[in-house]
């Protein structure tokens, strides 16, 4: 059943995807969401079920991809999207008749609602990664062998592309180059699909969940009450509430082609004195506890005050915080085979076997 969003949703659906990316800066994210709020003024947002499409309905991705530049660096024209959803349009010779996001965390979680409000298409509650990955073959669409293109980007400057293409990696490389001649970042519109498609090899429920989360760390109760209710929710587990003592950044190299900064922060457990380490590129890649692999990517590891049960983002972290670690599990399909092959730590360069392959 279909559900008209509210500004309180889209205020909570934020905090959602803040959550879901503690590592990114918010910026883009809050103000996203108050052009959003104040669109909603005059206009209905629809969220529906892939279900309530028909099986052959054309459904496409909507996000933004940037190659290292932040988007309040270079502010959105705003009628990006609508020319990538056209492009598509024209290149399929089909219609258009959802939309959903790239990835439901960070700026792409909350981008296809404003989309949603300028083209009256429906926002489905779905997305291909179930949290955010950087690259744009890391999807449960790819493990379902979905085909990625025909790809749309647009840039500020009007400027529009079509890519066509089929394998992921290779659209990978194409789209980053692009990305980077349309001014650092650009709108895309990729993954266009049957309804049955997105249904088959989606993550189903990734809108509805963000809001949740906003609704929890927005509650005006404890921070343990938060966590409870985190754990009753996503299967949270709190893996330290612990000091930071040290950060740094590396100097280990990143080969994927991304604007990867790796760095460490160390920490130390109050309660037991077990020393924390977290292994951050893009996101936190790695935690270990005393040197051991406590959780490993495709495993989504977020941070929290520990006096507020705010989201804490990683490039706020001082010596001397004490914050909550928290592991949540991520979709199921990420932890088969295909899906471990696109995103344990060793697609990272980081030469670790996530423990799940290692008891298989």
């Amino acid at each position: 059943m279909s559900t008209v969003l509210t500004t309180e949703d889209v205020r909570n659906l934020r905090t959602g995807a803040h959550f879901l990316a503690c590592t990114i800066d918010p910026t883009a994210i809050y103000i996203y969401a108050e052009m959003i709020q104040r669109a909603m003024e005059d206009r209905s947002l629809e969220l529906i079920s892939v279900d309530e499409l028909a099986p052959d309905d054309l459904v496409v991705a909507v996000g933004m991809v940037t190659q290292g530049l932040f988007i309040a660096d270079m502010p959105p024209v705003g009628d990006e999207f609508l020319g990538c959803i056209s492009a598509i349009e024209a290149s399929l010779g089909r219609r258009v008749r959802a939309i959903y996001s790239l990835a439901a965390a960070n700026i792409n979680g909350i981008v296809p609602l404003m989309v949603g409000l300028q083209s009256s298409l429906p926002v489905i509650d779905s997305d291909p990664m179930g949290r955010v990955f950087p690259l744009i073959s890391q999807t449960t669409l790819n493990i379902g062998n979905v085909a990625i293109g025909p790809i749309a980007l647009m840039g500020v400057t009007g400027e529009r592309a079509v890519v066509e293409v089929e394998s992921p990696q290779r659209a990978e490389t194409l789209v980053r180059a692009l990305v980077t001649e349309l001014g650092g970042w650009a709108a895309t519109a990729m993954y266009p699909c049957s309804a049955q498609q997105l249904r088959e090899h989606g993550v189903h429920g990734s809108i509805s969940r963000m809001i949740r989360i906003g609704q929890i760390l927005g509650g005006d109760t404890s921070v343990e009450r938060k966590l409870l209710l985190l754990t009753d929710l996503l299967g949270t587990t709190r893996i330290a509430r612990a000091r930071v003592s040290h950060i740094e950044s590396l100097s280990r190299p990143t080969d994927l082609g991304l604007p990867a900064q790796p760095s460490s922060v160390t920490l130390e457990d109050e309660t037991t004195g077990r020393i924390v380490r977290l292994e951050i590129q893009n996101e936190i890649l790695l935690v270990l506890v005393d040197g051991a692999v406590t959780a490993a990517v495709p495993d989504m590891v977020t941070l929290l005050n520990s006096e507020q049960g705010t989201v804490v983002n990683l490039d706020d972290v001082q010596v001397g915080d004490v914050i909550d670690i928290l592991k949540i599990t991520a979709a199921a399909q990420w932890y088969s085979e295909a899906g471990l092959d696109l995103t344990e730590p060793k697609a990272f360069g980081i030469p670790i076997v996530h423990p799940r392959r290692r008891h298989a």
